[in-house]
């Protein structure tokens, strides 16, 4: 009981300090700001006159002021929401009002990355790469590692993939989980958990 507090504890203080939320508004039928760039991890709060949505389209959808929403994209309610991180992956996320988009109400979220989750993620016993990944990373580990547990981690402080490092490299397959950061410890360490990039 006692890992698992402090582990929870470990993950909500790493997460605290890496996000930020941002606002979007309207001003009649056009968002405000119309674009805004974060960086992966922050979430961003749609608050809208309830006659407003903020729907994720395609680029070709968005470019002809189309209504028809991305499939797995983000969707807020009449009103607007929050649209959290993992929802929000590195790259451009176009997105409309839904009853407004012939008229051309739309807006864009660029979220780019941050310097402390590099290409090639390294601590002195392993390295996570590539990162960020869009399915396979590979978990290089030293010899003192070989043989630990690991967990990944959502945002939510549940763990969503467990394993073991068998061999100096061990492959994992993060292709289902969803858009977002999630944590990487290994068990039976008490350095903090170390993130992943999901794309």
């Amino acid at each position: 009981m006692k890992l698992i507090l402090l582990s929870l504890l470990l993950v909500l203080s790493c997460l605290s300090g890496y996000s930020t939320t941002l606002t979007v508004t309207n001003s009649g039928a056009t968002f405000s700001p119309s674009s805004i760039t974060i960086t992966v991890g922050d979430d961003v709060n749609f608050v809208l006159e309830t006659i407003h949505n903020a729907v994720e389209v395609s680029q070709a959808t968005w470019n002809a002021n189309g209504s028809a929403a991305l499939p797995g994209g983000f969707s807020t309610g009449f009103g607007g929401g929050l649209v959290p991180a993992n929802q929000l992956g590195i790259g451009t996320h176009y997105y409309v009002c839904t009853p407004h988009a012939s008229i051309g109400m739309k807006g864009t979220i660029i979220v780019q990355g941050t310097t402390d989750i590099p290409g090639n993620l390294f601590r002195p016993d392993f390295s996570i790469y590539p990162n960020p990944s869009e399915g396979l990373v590979t978990i290089k580990a030293k010899t003192n590692v070989i043989g630990r547990n690991y967990f990944i981690i959502d945002n939510a402080g549940r763990k969503v993939f467990e394993g073991r490092l068998n061999d100096e490299t061990t492959p994992v397959d993060v292709s289902q989980l969803a858009r977002g950061i999630y944590l990487f410890q290994l068990a039976g360490t008490k350095k903090a958990p170390v993130k992943i990039l999901k794309y």
